[in-house]
This record gives C-alpha cells, sequence and structure tokens, in this order.
C-alpha cells in the first residue's frame, strides 16, 4: 500500500510540474523522437461527436447493440454483450446493472474510460508519458520507447509502452489486461489477449483526435476500429474530483434509482 501512495504521490507532483514539455525535455527527445505538444485539459467534443455510450462507429448511441455492423463477435461475446445490464444508454437498467465500475468501483480501464464525461491530461517526460483521469482519480504510465515483459501480470490499465510519431502523434501500444472491465458503457467484453493500440493527434491548438484499434482474438474474429475527438476544456483539470464510492453508489441507487422504477400502488 505504502508504494502505491507513494507512486500516486510522485505522479501528480510530476503533473503539477511538468503539464508541458520544457525545451530540455525536446532536447534530449532527439529529432528523430519529436513530441507533439498534447498539454492541456482534454475533454469529449460533443459537437464533433466526441460522446457516446458505444465504440461502435456504426452505433455510438447503443440503440443496435450486439449487432452494430463494425464489431466483429465471437458468438459468446455477443451474447455477453446482450446480458449485461446498462446503467446509462436507450436501455439503461441502473438499478440492475451489472456494470463493475459502477457496482464496485472498480477501474473502468481504457478505452471505457473514455466514454465517461471526464477530462483527460498528458504529461510528457523524456521517460514516460503519463495519462491523467479526473474521475478515481487514476492515471497511467506510458513508457517510451520501451518493451513489454516478456510475461505481463493481466492488471487493470495494462502495460503500456509508447513512441511518437510524424512530429505529432503518440502512439500507445499496450497488452496485459485483466478481463473484469468492459470496452465501453454498452458492456462490450474483452479479454486477457486484448492487444489495444492508441493513436492520440492533436490537430489544432483546440482538438485532439484519438485512433483505437482493438485486436482481441478471444472475444472477436479480427481488429476492429474506433475514434475519439476532443477538446480543450476552460474549466481546468479536477476541478471537481470524481471518486467513485461503493456506499454512495448504495445510496443513490436506494434513494433515487430504484424508486423513480418502481411501479405505482394502485
Amino acid at each position: 500500500m505504502r508504494n502505491i501512495l507513494v507512486t500516486t504521490a510522485i505522479a501528480v507532483a510530476t503533473a503539477a510540474a511538468a503539464v508541458t514539455l520544457s525545451p530540455a525535455v525536446r532536447a534530449q527527445q532527439g529529432s528523430s523522437l519529436k513530441a507533439p505538444d498534447l498539454s492541456g485539459d482534454w475533454i469529449a467534443d460533443r459537437t464533433r461527436g466526441g460522446f457516446g455510450q458505444s465504440l461502435s462507429l456504426s452505433d455510438m448511441g447503443g440503440r443496435n447493440r450486439g449487432n452494430e455492423s463494425d464489431i466483429p463477435y465471437q458468438p459468446w461475446a455477443r451474447t455477453k454483450t446482450l446480458s449485461e445490464k446498462t446503467s446509462t444508454g436507450p436501455n439503461a437498467q441502473s438499478e440492475q446493472t451489472t456494470d463493475p465500475q459502477v457496482i464496485y468501483c472498480e477501474p473502468p480501464g481504457v478505452p471505457h474510460i473514455y466514454l465517461w464525461p471526464i477530462k483527460t491530461k498528458f504529461v510528457q517526460t523524456p521517460e514516460a508519458v503519463y495519462i491523467l483521469y479526473e474521475i478515481g482519480p487514476f492515471f497511467r504510465v506510458v513508457w517510451l520507447n520501451a518493451k513489454h515483459p516478456a510475461d505481463v501480470d493481466p492488471q487493470w490499465w495494462g502495460h503500456s509502452i509508447g513512441h511518437y510519431e510524424n512530429g505529432d502523434t503518440l502512439v500507445v501500444d499496450s497488452v496485459g489486461f485483466n478481463d473484469k472491465t468492459w470496452l465501453d458503457q454498452m458492456g462490450h467484453p474483452h479479454t486477457e489477449q486484448l492487444h489495444l493500440i492508441e493513436r492520440y493527434k492533436r490537430v489544432n491548438q483546440n482538438q485532439l483526435e484519438l485512433d483505437l484499434t482493438i485486436d482481441d482474438p478471444g472475444a472477436y474474429t479480427k481488429p476492429w476500429f474506433s475514434h475519439r475527438n476532443f477538446a480543450v476544456s476552460t474549466t481546468g483539470f479536477l476541478r471537481y474530483q470524481q471518486i467513485c464510492s461503493v456506499r454512495e453508489n448504495q445510496q443513490f441507487s436506494d434513494a433515487l434509482a430504484k424508486p423513480a422504477v418502481t411501479t405505482p400502488g394502485k
């Protein structure tokens, strides 16, 4: 526990002190590893379709769950998806949801976290990029120009390595996930074989794009793709900490969710 707390403190301190790349850091990166400036507080860009319930680009609202044209399910994965009870979306059952993040306050994982209305911040250093999220608050470490361990223990956020490409893109390659999270709000599952590739590109001062490749032969017949759009937020990072509490979730369910769906008495 002490190591976890120390690591968290270091990451937060780094975030406060190094939001943008200094000239010295840029010099250390070298011309072949020129780093794009990803500084800013990023939030889903609703004006460009950046927010939705599903990673499916053909059904971002989740109205055609289990029958999306762009998700190549294995049979068990489709059955699993349809068996889940979502807390949001067109057929939400918040009082009976099976979403583990909502029920147990477990980490949503990635890319699921990008379906939440929260801000993201990048902290770039010569050795790693730290990706910080308001909810939790959680953070990930992307080790630059490194390799995955030969035998990665399954974990919530996987093991991430990255490199810069074309001077404008951060490429993040992640493996070593456990199978406890949903890929998105619609309950799409994954296995420990998940291999996720994220490509973050700052297209201008106010816009960031993320291309996703989801490769999981344990759940899907071939790799499939998604995309998210982000805009710079003007309200600041961690202005409101979204900390998940099992106790508060239960109180919300008992006081609001369940009464809202209870059949009125005669």
